[in-house]
């Protein structure tokens, strides 16, 4: 059971194991928060120094502080409301199902933001396991979406999960083919969703999406032990070693392969 690619080397073990997770989405937020960041810093510093000059009439303090207020009411609201504040939602998300996936415990080995290659896609997270591979994605919804079926299709509040998982659907595939071609169709690929915010079915009778699972992110860990060993440990360890050449991480990233 061997996946390689020529001239690839293992990465080393990172310091910090959770570091990589949401690594690729942190990044998207840095870049999209800086387009335009030159023009807003100069609007929103007119804009404090006129609501200053004209309260400052009366009260200079008052103009001071009112100048002041509103910078910062401004910088507020590019935090929260800004294009890029899914992204940074989206790590904070990854970052959180990293910390429960630590939680697996001894003989689980945990990958986190790989990059698939020649493709623009990313695996938020990969498990190799006793019970098996997981590709898992992290999910961040606002606690009042509702996963509900209508005419047999799943909806994500009002977005039909065609959307919100096409993504995954293609990862898993990748993943599924990679696994497949080492191991001769012994192993299987498990595809899974790690929700955030939203209430979800329990995981004894969890939501399905085209063979995707969806779980309370805290769920997850309970999940993937739940399933029936199918691997040694060296088998884990070959496969996790194979897996973490052909799927590198993000670039930028300090992370990567962590046997927990």
């Amino acid at each position: 059971m061997t996946l390689d690619v020529p001239g690839a080397a293992a990465p080393p073990l990172p310091s910090d194991p959770l570091a990589a997770a949401g690594a690729s989405a942190r990044a998207r937020y840095r870049a999209e928060l800086a387009l335009g960041r030159s023009r807003r810093l100069v609007v929103r510093g007119v804009a404090a120094a006129a609501a200053g000059v004209v309260v400052g009439l009366l009260d200079w303090r008052l103009g001071a502080s009112g100048a002041l207020a509103l910078a910062g009411a401004d910088t507020a609201r590019v935090y929260t409301r800004n294009p890029a504040a899914p992204w940074r939602k989206g790590a904070r998300g990854e970052r959180a199902t990293a910390r429960l996936l630590a939680s697996l415990g001894a003989g689980y080995a945990v990958l986190h933001d790989r990059t698939i290659p020649r493709s623009r896609a990313n695996i938020d997270h990969l498990v190799i396991g006793p019970t098996g591979v997981w590709v898992i994605d992290s999910k961040r919804w606002h606690p009042r979406t509702r996963l509900h079926g209508v005419r047999g299709r799943l909806w994500v509040g009002s977005r039909s999960a065609d959307h919100a998982l096409r993504g995954l659907l293609y990862e898993h595939a990748a993943v599924r083919e990679l696994v497949r071609r080492a191991t001769g169709g012994l192993v299987d690929v498990g595809g899974l969703v790690a929700v955030h915010g939203p209430r979800v079915p329990s995981w004894r009778n969890p939501v399905m999406y085209e063979g995707l699972t969806l779980l309370r992110a805290r769920q997850v860990p309970r999940y993937v032990h739940a399933r029936e060993p199918r691997l040694t440990p060296e088998q884990v360890a070959e496969l996790a070693a194979g897996l973490a050449r052909v799927l590198p991480p993000y670039e930028g990233s300090r992370d990567e392969a962590a046997l927990i």
